[in-house]
């Protein structure tokens, strides 16, 4: 059975007021965002993602710095195209190793081997950053709401048999750090410290503290 929003102020006039926009195109951020019971709309962000890693100090910096063109990138493309304001959602996740290596989606097979090979018996950390681009009455640039969100994860040991076959079910190829705790990599995570949708690909519980703020600042 198919559970209804959450009827709370921020979100009800989220609702009312905005013409919200997902700048995204993966389907476990359309899942989460679904859970609010809100129309929206799905305008992946074409934005290259090709920013150089060694120019930000942190692996928060850089996947912020993501979410951020992404939901530039969707807001100027859709901008003269309704009556209500805009409320775009940009969102980016990347896995950081235990030695401060950024992982993104593996580029081959033999990639995402070696990354979970690399993560076996060790700790990697999730980084999600969201960035939430709303017209403003009587400004001439969106306002931009950022956040960031760190959970870690504690994967146990894999051989080479368990890689092999877990490559082999065609899992990692879409996913930052060649896994999803979501799907069978439940089977090898141990533990998880932190927002368990983060790790999914969307920091619900960190967009929703977004939204009470934006209410009782008067934006929403």
């Amino acid at each position: 059975m198919e559970t209804a929003g959450l009827r709370v102020p921020s979100v009800e006039a989220l609702a009312q007021r905005f013409r919200v926009v997902l700048a995204s195109a993966s389907p476990r951020r359309r899942e989460l965002v679904d859970r609010l019971g809100i129309a929206y709309e799905v305008v992946p962000s074409t934005f290259a993602e090709d920013l150089d890693k060694a120019q930000f100090a942190t692996a928060g910096d850089y996947v912020l710095e993501n979410a951020v063109r992404k939901a530039a990138d969707v807001h100027q493309r859709v901008a003269g195209e309704s009556t209500k304001p805009l409320f775009v959602i940009g969102s980016d996740t990347v896995v950081v190793d235990t030695g401060g290596r950024i992982l993104e989606k593996p580029a081959s097979d033999a990639d995402a081997a070696a990354t979970l090979r690399s993560l076996s018996g060790a700790t990697n950390t999730v980084y999600t950053g969201v960035c939430l681009s709303i017209d403003v009455p009587g400004a001439a640039q969106p306002r931009l709401v950022t956040a960031i969100e760190k959970t870690e994860v504690v994967f146990g040991d894999m051989d080479d048999a368990l890689v092999d076959a877990y490559v082999a079910t065609g899992e990692p190829h879409d996913k930052a750090g060649s896994y999803a705790y979501q799907s069978l990599a439940c089977f090898f995570v141990r533990e998880i410290r932190g927002d368990y949708y983060n790790v999914v690909g969307f920091p619900c519980a960190r967009f929703f503290r977004m939204l009470g703020e934006l209410h009782s600042q008067g934006i929403l």
